[in-house]
């Protein structure tokens, strides 16, 4: 457990409470499995593994397209509750308390996809982290991510309009410092021998009251 994974052990059930106080995540969920499927392919059969797994709301959608599913996470209260929806709904996913650098012991080169989405602005040692969690990926497998970019605009939507005006997501969530830009998320990737093949904004329509994705990767962004 670390001070960041702590954050989400206050949670517990209301992962998957639409209307709770993760019901930020509820809204992106449709709109960041939508796009990291559509460009995954056919996934029935797939290896799927979804790091920073929460309750498991994007490790549902991978199972449910047909992908089998394991989902780590350091939160237990998070995995508990994972492990409970997941029963609820009929789905079989491996779910595990545990660290691309635990799991990477067991598992070199194990999976055909690898999700990492609202977890790269929480890790300490970013560089450790995704080369454990590219060294799990099959050769020529895709590797998804999510995450918000370190610039002035994403400190003043990601943490003061987010958190502190509209309650989007809990106040303390995020920390600037840990924001990632995408030529730093790039050269760490390309370190480990992998290719970006996209980046693409996630923004927020204010008068729809919906994120949508767009050319504008100055807060959030996804790729893969």
């Amino acid at each position: 457990m670390t001070a960041e994974s702590d954050k989400f052990e206050k949670f517990g059930q209301e992962w998957w409470n639409p209307a709770g106080r993760l019901f930020s995540l509820h809204r992106i969920n449709p709109l960041r499995f939508g796009y990291f499927s559509s460009r995954a392919g056919e996934l029935k059969g797939k290896r799927a593994l979804d790091i920073g797994c929460g309750g498991g709301l994007l490790a549902e959608e991978f199972a449910r397209a047909g992908a089998c599913v394991t989902g780590i996470d350091l939160s237990l209260v998070a995995i508990e509750a994972a492990r409970k929806h997941a029963g609820e709904s009929g789905l079989e996913i491996n779910y595990m308390v545990s660290s691309p650098s635990l799991l990477v012991k067991q598992s070199p080169g194990a999976f055909d996809i690898i999700v990492c989405a609202e977890v790269l602005e929480h890790v300490d040692d970013l560089e450790g982290f995704l080369r454990d969690s590219l060294s799990m990926l099959k050769s020529g497998g895709l590797f998804f991510f999510g995450t918000i970019n370190r610039t002035l605009k994403a400190r003043v939507l990601a943490i003061f309009v987010a958190e502190d005006v509209l309650g989007m997501v809990p106040r303390g969530t995020h920390d600037f410092k840990r924001f990632v830009r995408p030529s730093a998320l790039k050269k760490i990737l390309e370190d480990n021998n992998a290719e970006v093949m996209e980046l693409k904004g996630m923004s927020y329509d204010p008068l729809r009251l919906e994120f949508r994705l767009s050319g504008d990767t100055s807060v959030n962004y996804l790729g893969y």
